[in-house]
This record gives C-alpha cells, sequence and structure tokens, in this order.
C-alpha cells in the first residue's frame, strides 16, 4: 500500500504549483499517510494539487481501517468465500474472539465507519463551507472527518494545523468526539449499541453506574482508562499551561478548558492540534509522551500499546504489591497468559522507542532531549504530533521515524515475532528451578 501510494504521489497531476517536495519526502508522507501518524515535511496543503490530497485521503482510510478489515470487507462483498485460515487472520488483526457470521460482522464495522464520519463531516460543513466555499469547504470537511475519526491527524488547512479554530467550540468538539471514538474500537462500540438497546426496552431503567456494570470486561477498561487519561492529561494542561501567555495564559477559563481538552484527546491518538507545541513547558511534553505512549484501544485506528494493555501491566503492580497471586478486577480473575501478553507487549514496545530515541540522540546531539523523545514516541505511537522537529531533521532521521511509524502500525510484537527464527514446533522445556537476587 506504501509503495502504491508513493507511485501515485509523486505523479506531476498530484504536485501543488510551487511543490518543493522530493521523492523521499514523498515517501515519507507516503508511511506517515498509511500508517495514520500524520508527521510530515511538508504541509499538505502546500504539496499536493486536490488529485494528491484525494489520493492521501484513500492512503489515510485505508490505514486506519486497516489493510486486513479493507481486504477481506472486499472479498466478502463479491461475494467469495474466505477460507478458515484467512478468517483467522484477519480475526486477530482486528482482535475478534471467534470467526463466526464473519461477512455481518464487516458490513457492521464499515456501516458504523460510514455514520460516525457522515455525521463529523456534515457538522463540520457547517463551518467550512461558509468560509470557503461549497467545493473547498465540503472537502476540508470531509479531510478533516476522516483525518479526525482515522486518528490520521493530517488536515489541508496548512503548516498550523487548526490553530485559527482553537476558539471554535463546533470543531474543537466534533474533531474530539472521532477522534475518541475512532481511539475506542470496534468491540467497544458494538457492546454499547447492543446494551443501549437491551435498555431502551426495558420498564425499569436503573442508575447509570449499573449501565456500566452490564458492559463487557474490556469496555469498561477500555473506557475506563480513556476516561481517565482524558481528564488528567486536561487538568495537566490546564495547570501547567494555565499563566503561558504563548500557549493559553491570555485565554478565558473556559477557552483555556477547551484547548486543553482538545491537545489531550487529540495527542493521545490523533496528532492535530491548536496550539504551537514548540511553546509548551517541557513538563507539559512528557506528561503527553506517557499518554502517547498507552494511545488507544485494541480494535480501534489508534495507535500506542492500547488502554487495555496499560491496565494489565498496572493491575498486576498493584496486585503484587498487595501479595496477591493473581491478578483480580471488578471480581474477574485475568489469565496468567493475558497478563503475560500484556507485559510483552509493553517492554517490547518500550524497548523500541528508547532504541529509537537514542539513534535520534546520536544524530542530532544538540536538539533538546524531551523534544526527540518526543518526536519518538509520536511516530511509534502513530500519533504524529510534531514540536517541529521533523522537517529539520537529516535523512537517516527521517528513516528512523519511518521505521518508527511502520513498527508501531504493525505492532512492534508482530515485528518482533516476523524477524525471530522460530522452530517448527514450539516447545516448552523446562530445567531445575534456578535462583536469582531481585532488589
Amino acid at each position: 500500500m506504501i509503495l502504491i501510494g508513493f507511485i501515485f504521489l509523486i505523479l506531476p497531476i498530484s504536485q501543488a504549483p510551487g511543490s518543493e517536495a522530493t521523492l523521499f519526502d514523498h515517501f515519507f508522507h507516503t508511511v506517515s499517510l498509511v500508517t495514520v501518524t500524520g508527521l510530515v515535511i511538508h504541509p499538505v496543503a502546500q504539496t499536493y494539487s486536490l488529485f494528491g490530497q484525494i489520493i492521501s485521503l484513500i492512503l489515510m482510510q485505508v490505514g486506519g481501517l486497516g489493510i486486513m478489515t479493507i481486504v477481506a470487507s472486499a472479498v466478502s462483498f463479491m461475494g467469495r468465500k474466505m477460507s478458515l485460515k484467512n478468517k483467522l487472520v484477519v480475526q486477530a488483526s482486528i482482535n475478534r474472539e471467534d470467526a463466526t457470521d464473519f461477512r455481518s460482522f464487516m458490513r457492521l464495522i464499515l456501516r458504523y465507519v460510514l455514520i460516525f464520519e457522515s455525521l463529523g463531516f456534515i457538522l463540520l460543513s457547517f463551518r467550512f463551507v461558509p468560509e470557503f466555499g461549497w467545493g473547498r469547504g465540503l472537502f476540508t470537511a470531509l479531510y478533516l472527518a476522516v483525518s479526525g475519526f482515522t486518528n490520521g491527524g493530517f488536515d489541508t488547512l496548512g503548516a498550523v494545523s487548526l490553530a485559527a479554530y482553537v476558539h471554535d467550540p463546533l470543531v474543537n468538539i466534533v474533531i474530539s468526539v472521532l477522534i475518541f471514538l475512532g481511539g475506542i474500537g470496534f468491540h467497544v462500540w458494538f457492546d454499547v449499541t447492543k446494551l443501549i438497546k437491551r435498555w431502551s426496552q426495558r420498564t425499569n431503567k436503573k442508575h447509570i453506574r449499573f449501565f456500566f456494570r452490564e458492559l463487557s470486561l474490556h469496555s469498561r477498561l477500555a473506557i475506563s482508562v480513556s476516561f481517565f487519561l482524558i481528564i488528567s492529561g486536561t487538568l495537566t494542561f490546564l495547570l501547567v499551561e494555565f499563566n503561558n501567555p504563548n500557549t493559553i495564559g491570555d485565554f478565558t477559563f473556559g477557552q483555556k478548558l477547551l484547548a486543553s481538552s482538545f491537545q489531550t484527546i487529540t495527542m493521545r491518538t490523533a496528532g492535530m492540534t491548536t496550539i504551537d507545541f514548540t511553546e509548551v513547558h517541557s513538563f507539559t511534553l512528557f506528561s503527553f509522551i506517557l499518554s502517547m505512549f498507552v494511545g488507544g484501544s485494541p480494535g480501534s485506528t489508534a495507535g500506542g500499546i492500547k488502554t487495555t494493555t496499560f491496565a494489565m501491566v498496572v493491575l498486576l503492580i498493584i496486585n503484587e504489591s498487595k501479595g496477591q497471586k493473581n491478578v483480580n478486577i471488578w471480581n474477574y480473575t485475568l489469565p496468567v497468559s493475558l497478563v503475560r501478553n500484556a507485559v510483552v507487549i509493553f517492554l517490547i514496545f518500550l524497548a523500541t522507542f528508547i532504541g529509537g530515541t537514542g539513534l535520534l540522540s546520536l544524530l542530532n546531539p544538540k536538539v533538546d532531549f524531551i523534544v526527540l523523545m518526543f518526536e519518538s514516541v509520536s511516530a511509534i505511537t502513530t500519533v504524529g504530533m510534531s514540536a517541529r522537529l521533523t522537517p529539520t531533521l537529516g535523512v537517516l532521521s527521517r528513516v528512523i521515524l519511518m521505521i518508527l511509524m511502520f513498527v508501531g502500525r504493525i505492532g512492534p510484537i508482530t515485528m518482533a515475532e516476523t524477524l525471530a527464527r522460530k522452530d517448527k514446533e514450539t516447545k516448552n522445556i523446562q530445567f531445575v528451578d534456578g535462583k536469582v537476587i531481585l532488589g
């Protein structure tokens, strides 16, 4: 997909007048689009014509939904049957527990995507059509709706992203909701929808907390961690940047709250911004590095280690500190294999992030280390937020960012399994117990 997109984007018809992008720049942009990251060397609006922007929109949409989902849906709609082996591959790629009623499941995913993006497109049109006219206004609304829902972070507004709309409630709220819906995952959509239907048919409706308890454990964890990160991130940004005149210091309290919540929501997964991140405090960058590292939820368009993986690691630490042998939450005991996989994913992701940051620091010794960390985690978590560092980096540094984007999109654990040498049969070998002193 990256190679196909690259061929289309280097065509003369795809170039905007005065575009300064080189072949390498186009390749970098294509990797960023397909991995729905958002890092760019040159702004999309100044690089690509309308045709090129349409190609970038398609690449972002396909990258957001996932290659497996697109191919499986196309095969399913053509009436062709998929083998059980291929169904299991797609099932794993979208984190589905079973492969039954596969065609209906794929159609349901695409239906939800169409509904969410269409609603976002319609609402955003009320802002951009009066400003830009019908043609450009509708395309801008469509581009931002797809970019928000796929957590792509791209826009066609220029080099300053959404800075002109920092005080616009419609743009901020609509894009924030799209980002949240895209980053929460297919499973949560379906779970909440089914539960709402059941509750609407009941005569005696209980308190909202009972509604939450009837959700699946996965949905409860994903929603709880997501809201915790959003609320804590908003408060952190608001408190740290409250008096910073270069960010939100001169805003009213309502404007500060709107800007803080938008940066927090988009920072976890999407990469759009309404302020200049080169002017924020170092602690703000550090807090968002942690937020980006967690990212969105499984089965979503977002990156990061995922909310449920983060929850597993935290629960393991809490239960171990209490001397609890099992990892328990909400009257559930989590399987050891599940917790073990979470720890492995966390460590591989962390190692990849540290390695990428280390290489960037070697190649750019004069750049502030916190900024290099910010750029590195933004790439591997496919957030795409930049402190304006990417356009200034050399070729090798950009190659490192492309590798991080690619690995972050397909998943570090997938890359590790692909590169590792495996025997034909997995053997569980056990020797005499060994004792090592810890701490």
